[in-house]
């Protein structure tokens, strides 16, 4: 007998502990900043959630600003509406009726990456509606997503290959071998507002349907926290935590230090020689790998990307003088 997801049973839940926290958050004031949103909601994956859900509303508003009259692809205008988003940012002040739909989707999004993170990821690919991810986007994934963060990795790694959506999670999850963590003590912080029930979640299901299973794992006395303690993001502003063009990113915010990219350290003539004798002369296919492997956040996730993509399809060659040298500046790169 197996068990799957309640989900219903999982949006009651999140719904009453949303109404519980909205209330509690604006129980003395109107609006509340970005600052308290980091100090004030106690679960750290469900701030990184309303932080990606608030990070999104703010691309599509900036995704608005065209018109027939006037060029917002000149560079002054790009500059000067940098600046004023940075002025803005430091004032984010959101009122309770449209925190609340932010916060209940987060609550949500966390609850089913802790209790069914297979589910989670099957519709995150949906949302995609078939499109592999660009770099900006794998950036956010890995920057959102703090839990369960090898299931995460595996399945950028297998996405990123352009594998089907019929063979994805068998390719990304096929080699995995650590578990799924631990559900209790990620759980366990809710429990401080509303008490979480867990076998309220479940439901007994005979069938053999992988898709259907609740990815829960064994006790063990090791268990990792959801977010370390140096990882909460301080929230300086939207703007300059989320922009490309920035130093001081999200990603420095939640304690990742930043590394040189690989595209900073080729020479011209490695470029050269890596894209005609590791990439057959194809730029483009070079510059997505390229980018793909900035974007990852280890040096073994990328290890395991090459060698599954490249050396054992036989494309490259280890022991290839090419190859070597790329590898070393991969060892450069996460020293």
């Amino acid at each position: 007998m197996e068990n799957k997801l309640n989900q219903i049973a999982l949006e009651q839940y999140a719904e009453k502990y949303s109404n519980l926290l909205v209330k509690q958050l604006f129980s003395n004031k109107q609006f509340i900043s970005g600052q308290e949103i980091v100090n004030e909601v106690p679960v750290k994956q469900v701030v990184f959630f309303v932080l990606f859900n608030l990070f999104k509303l703010w691309k599509l508003e900036m995704n608005q600003l065209k018109s027939p009259y006037f060029n917002f692809e000149n560079e002054e205008v790009k500059t000067k509406l940098e600046e004023l988003m940075n002025v803005l940012s430091k004032h984010i002040s959101v009122g309770e009726k449209d925190f609340a739909p932010l916060l209940l989707k987060a609550v949500q999004d966390s609850l089913l990456l802790i209790i069914s993170p297979l589910k989670f990821y099957e519709d995150l690919v949906l949302s995609f509606n078939g499109d592999a991810p660009n770099m900006e986007e794998v950036k956010d994934l890995q920057r959102f997503i703090k839990i369960n963060t090898h299931m995460r990795d595996a399945l950028l790694t297998a996405w990123a290959a352009n594998f089907s959506t019929e063979e994805l999670f068998d390719k990304a999850f096929e080699g995995l071998t650590e578990p799924p963590q631990e559900v209790k003590p990620l759980i366990e912080p809710f429990n401080a507002l509303l008490p979480l029930e867990l076998n309220s979640f479940l439901i007994e299901d005979e069938s053999e349907k992988e898709d259907d299973v609740v990815e829960n794992t064994n006790e063990s006395d090791l268990v990792d926290d959801i977010i370390e303690e140096d990882e909460v993001p301080e929230f300086e502003t939207i703007h300059t935590q989320f922009s490309e063009e920035k130093t001081n990113i999200l990603a420095d915010s939640l304690g990742f230090e930043a590394t040189q990219s690989l595209k900073s350290m080729l020479t011209i003539n490695q470029k050269f020689m890596f894209v005609n004798d590791l990439f057959d002369g194809n730029n483009e296919d070079f510059n997505k790998v390229v980018d793909f492997l900035d974007s990852c956040e280890t040096k073994d996730v990328v290890l395991k990307f090459i060698n599954s993509n490249y050396i054992q399809r036989g494309n490259w060659k280890e022991e290839a003088p090419q190859v070597k040298e790329f590898l070393e500046l991969i060892d450069k790169k996460f020293a």
